[in-house]
């Protein structure tokens, strides 16, 4: 499909968007734009609403941390600022005494929201319990040992680990008072400024100011968090009122909220990026032709400003450009359907019966595409690629389903294309560690390089930042020649809020969202 078509799809896409009066998980009331619902309908309550959801409130399971963190229940040792520099939180220094020993010394002022003082045995036993149940811990921080005295915290590392500081910033290290699982699930304690009340999963998520929050008192009583997975609803409920902020507004959507009078737009380009895996365990994803085929039929310059309109921006390796160690040139082969058709014919694939799918010792490639719905411009991406591929012979199949953590669990896909944080501690190494190195706990499709695992090897011993971004610059390389992932582009973090939601703004990290000092004017 050439640029022309695709501004045709995306022009009835639109028209969808306008008409449709679809609902998901939002409250059913209307209201006019500004005002808020929830546990009292006063503006004492704000409304947030986002497509996606954790599986519970367990801070250790999953990526829930990554919500508890924007409810404002739980919080970190350190934090990002705007410009992805780790600044101390919860605490007041963390100094590197050898390559493999860290002395954290926590603030003597902070409390659980059980009234319980944060201790260093406190997040000793956090840790603890995180590290058993979720392996990603482990590939931030490599915690091998602790010691907790009174409010020093003393860490040894299985390994130099360059990037630990960082670490202490990304919300799976955040802190909760450990009890029971079940009661963690439903409740956790942390220390942040408001307190899970109560969770129902895809539906919506409620939480009360914190009294005793070591930063002040919260401007809010209290806040609702509503799950909104069809985007159509999402819009609709921001632009009744029913929402006071959304979150995961489609890009084809945001021209609807340009009146300033009554919506704010507050975005900042991150690292979020549209990710293609590969399974590994297919015959035809193990030849690097058709990985480069496929890679070549992707129009990244269309995706990002057409389909998406100027939401993404395109890809020219793997990290974000705008990043230190980002692609300062295309690493992939570009945008070439004629190119991507050579690569085919010259390993071999032909089309032999004249079905438009070629084939290969008797076998067409015909692969799966697997996607979730609450990120729009992904099935809109999927389908273009279907296109595409269909004129270089490749038959792609689109899935599209409302949760793919299954198919990550279990590597039932071909290609998987989601939305992930690349680096949202702003260092190379989080993404690396966790994906492109043998068996990461997030190498969905089990790709395995040794010199890029040799290269990962480098990074995690190299304390100079400036060498470990060499080091980045050259690892996204080697995979970019082996095809071996396929970034289309780097979402920009958006928030289209009403004009009376006050005290709030983005972050590149994607980490947080309602604090203390958020308000409704």
């Amino acid at each position: 499909m050439n640029i022309k078509l695709l501004k045709t799809a995306v022009f009835a896409l639109c028209a969808v968007f306008l008409t449709s009066c679809g609902s998901s998980g939002a409250a059913t009331s209307q209201m006019s734009s500004g005002e808020s619902t929830g546990t009292d309908n006063s503006s004492d309550t704000a409304v947030f609403a986002d497509t996606q959801c954790p599986t519970n409130l367990d801070p250790a399971e999953s990526w829930n941390s990554w919500y508890t963190s924007r409810y404002g229940i739980t919080e970190t040792l350190y934090k990002l600022d705007d410009s992805l520099a780790a600044q101390p939180f919860l605490a007041l220094s963390c100094e590197m005494t050898d390559e493999t020993t860290w002395v954290i010394t926590l603030r003597d002022d902070v409390t659980f929201q059980n009234g319980e003082k944060m201790t260093a045995e406190s997040v000793k036993s956090c840790w603890e319990r995180t590290l058993e149940k979720n392996p990603r811990l482990g590939e931030l921080l490599f915690i091998s040992q602790m010691e907790a005295s009174g409010q020093q915290l003393t860490v040894k590392t299985s390994e130099p680990v360059p990037a630990f500081i960082n670490g202490l910033s990304e919300p799976l290290s955040g802190i909760y008072y450990v009890t029971d699982d079940e009661s963690i699930a439903q409740n956790p304690i942390g220390t942040g400024p408001f307190k899970a009340v109560s969770y129902e999963i895809n539906k919506q998520a409620v939480v009360e100011r914190y009294d005793g929050y070591w930063g002040g008192t919260p401007k809010l009583k209290s806040a609702v968090f509503n799950v909104i997975s069809d985007t159509n609803a999402l819009v609709m409920a921001q632009q009744t009122g029913e929402s006071d902020l959304s979150v995961s507004i489609p890009g084809s959507s945001l021209e609807l909220f340009s009146d300033t009078s009554k919506y704010n737009t507050d975005g900042v380009a991150g690292s979020r990026g549209q990710v293609i895996f590969m399974n590994y365990d297919n015959e035809f994803i193990q030849d690097i032709n058709i990985r480069k085929a496929i890679s070549m039929c992707i129009n990244k310059q269309g995706y990002a400003e057409i389909l998406n309109k100027g939401a993404s921006v395109p890809a020219n390796g793997l990290y974000p450009d705008f990043m230190d160690f980002g692609a300062k040139e295309d690493l992939t082969g570009g945008y070439d359907i004629e190119g991507a058709k050579k690569i085919l014919a010259d390993a071999g694939y032909t089309d032999t019966d004249g079905d438009g799918i070629v084939e290969k010792n008797g076998k067409p490639v015909s692969l799966r595409i697997v996607t979730y719905s609450t990120k729009a411009e992904l099935s809109m991406f999927c389908e273009e690629m279907a296109s595409s591929l269909k004129e270089a012979g490749i038959d792609l199949k689109v899935e599209v389903y409302k949760s793919v953590t299954e198919h990550e669990k279990t590597g039932d896909f071909d290609l998987l294309m989601i939305s992930f944080t690349m680096c949202p501690t702003g260092d190379p190494l989080y993404f690396a560690n966790i994906a492109f190195k043998t068996n990461g706990s997030s190498n969905y499709g089990h790709y395995s390089n040794p010199e890029a695992d040799s290269i990962i090897d480098k990074m995690n011993r190299e304390f100079d930042t400036e060498k470990r971004n060499e080091l980045a610059e050259e690892l996204q390389k080697v995979i970019c020649e082996d095809a071996g992932y396929i970034v289309i582009g780097h979402s920009k973090y958006i928030y289209v809020m009403s004009s009376n939601v006050k005290g709030l703004k983005t972050n590149p990290s994607e980490y947080y969202l309602l604090d203390a000092q958020t308000y409704i004017q």
